[in-house]
């Protein structure tokens, strides 16, 4: 009997010790756009064995020698499946190619959000490729080195431009993989005057198409001359949606032109952080002025000069996208995503005139309701420590922007609640398996319900108070108010994702109604993209 169980022993030892893996390394890619496929699902077939490729598209898989005659399978949805026989791999970074699945054969995953498009909801989606693509090749889509765009601001429409007309170009890897440029010019019939803006970006890490493919290693210069709201826009936010932007401004902006050098690295642990030098020239447009008072008189000022230094850190877990020519789509979009930013101006530096300490926060969540839909949060938080020309305190619509719905403030004007403190909510809720999705016509057009509560709160220390101030600040415009003790607050109802772009909606005020011109309520059209 003991010699038995020690020829078991025996045996059994052999068998482990002669047992051998193959271990299997590299990158899954889109095949049309050689960029990288996240999260794609790696395994034996007819095997309980298997992966996940990372954020990055790579993957690692150790494979039996008695598995090596069963195909390997790479799945992601939105590509058709393939299956690779192991031995015809080598074993040391290669890379797999997924074939975009754009005929509906390939492997849909489900999700209480996203819904498989009917026929109909098919068709509308390939008539809109195109806009919703936004670049068009300048020449032979295999061997072309720079895009035309962007279709979506090609024409467009504001109150200060009136008819606004675009172009912009853009290079993509064929032309280096590292040094990118792009740029665009602009033109307003109303104001007569022409904008611009160029760019010169290095990527550090080799690129597929474009510059921003995730994860970025990018330092950037920039130069710009267009039309800018500062209660409109954040300072940060790219000048290119002017169909939905400066809504409430009418003759509250100002010609913004500034020279900037940054640097934005992104992690694949979803930390990003952006370090910027930013020389900026703001000149009064239309009814706003730069104006101080001074021994009963009134000086006004034709230009306000800023120089400044800033850092931008950003954290998303589990951050990953797909990534299709010139653009990235968020494959995680429920993790929560935190933002943390500050900025310093200087006087006498560069020729700055407002020396300031800056810092804002904003923590951004969609969070999952059932079948029924999502609901999507953000919090702000702003403040300027210093005094301040008004250009440079704070409002409601200076926000970070990302992924998840973040609607802006509608009814207020854009210089209309003046803060150096300032909070902000946002409260946006989308339907899925809801009211509308009951009615099939307009479940087939992929119409839901939005409903959505904004609420922002400030305060104003006396020292940029112009009545109560010290330092020579800026006059306020005269449509411009102190927040009393309750917060200001609108809300809407309405549907979304009309023909995949455009949400109708009523936005109904709920505070301040008994200010001067308030607007109460109003319908608005809009384009969610």
């Amino acid at each position: 009997m003991r010699k038995q169980l020690f020829l078991f022993f025996i045996v059994l030892f052999c068998g482990n010790t002669f047992a051998q893996n193959k271990t299997y390394e590299g990158v899954v890619t889109d095949a049309k756009y050689n960029t990288p496929v996240a999260y794609a699902a790696v395994f034996v077939e007819k095997a309980r064995l298997g992966t996940v490729a990372d954020n990055l598209g790579k993957f690692s898989i150790s494979v039996p020698d008695s598995l090596l005659n069963s195909n390997l399978v790479f799945i992601r949805e939105g590509f058709l499946i393939k299956r690779v026989l192991p031995d015809t791999l080598i074993t040391n970074q290669m890379q797999i190619e997924l074939q975009p699945d754009e005929f509906g054969q390939g492997v849909t995953l489900s999700s209480n959000t996203d819904k498989k498009p009917k026929a109909f909801g098919k068709f509308l989606n390939k008539s809109l490729t195109t806009v919703i693509g936004d670049w068009i090749p300048l020449g032979n889509p295999e061997t072309n080195k720079f895009d035309f765009g962007r279709i979506q601001t090609l024409p467009t429409y504001n109150p200060i431009e009136g008819i606004r007309l675009r172009v912009g170009i853009a290079s993509n890897s064929r032309l280096s993989p590292h040094f990118f440029v792009r740029g665009y010019a602009a033109y307003g019939f109303k104001d007569q005057k022409f904008k611009y803006r160029g760019e010169a970006i290095y990527s550090f890490d080799k690129k597929a198409y474009h510059e921003d493919e995730f994860p970025k290693n990018n330092l950037r210069l920039v130069y710009e001359n267009d039309i800018y709201s500062p209660g409109e826009m954040h300072s940060r936010s790219a000048n290119d949606l002017l169909l939905i932007t400066y809504r409430r401004s009418l003759n509250q902006t100002t010609y913004r032109n500034f020279a900037e050098i940054n640097y934005e690295r992104e992690y694949k642990n979803g930390l990003a952080h952006t370090f910027w030098v930013r020389k900026s020239r703001f000149v009064p447009q239309g009814e706003l002025a730069f104006e101080r008072d001074f021994s009963d008189m009134r000086i006004p000022y034709e230009e306000l000069n800023t120089s400044e230094v800033g850092v931008l850190f950003r954290y998303s877990a589990r951050e990953a996208y797909v990534q299709q020519k010139r653009k990235r789509k968020p494959i995680e979009m429920e993790s929560p995503v935190f933002f943390l930013s500050h900025s310093i101006g200087f006087d006498n530096l560069l020729g700055g005139e407002a020396a300031y300490h800056r810092t804002e926060f904003s923590a951004q969540k969609r969070f999952i309701l059932n079948r029924f839909g999502r609901l999507d949060a953000v919090g702000e938080f702003s403040k300027v420590w210093n005094a301040v020309p008004f250009p440079l305190l704070v409002y409601p619509n200076q926000r970070f922007r990302h992924h998840i719905e973040n609607n802006a403030f509608f009814l207020n004007r854009a210089l209309e609640f003046v803060a150096d403190e300032q909070y902000t909510i946002r409260a946006t809720f989308v339907g899925d398996d809801f009211v509308l999705s009951k009615i099939p016509f307009l479940d087939d057009m992929g119409i839901k319900e939005l409903i959505s509560l904004r609420a922002s709160y400030g305060r104003l220390s006396a020292k940029n108070d112009p009545l109560l101030s010290t330092s020579d600040i800026y006059n306020f415009p005269a449509a411009s108010y102190r927040y009393d003790s309750v917060p200001y607050v609108e809300g809407t109802i309405g549907i979304t994702n009309i023909l995949g772009l455009l949400r109708v909606e009523y936005v109904h005020r709920f505070t301040y109604r008994n200010l001067p011109d308030a607007l109460l309520g109003k319908v608005r059209v809009d384009i969610t993209l």
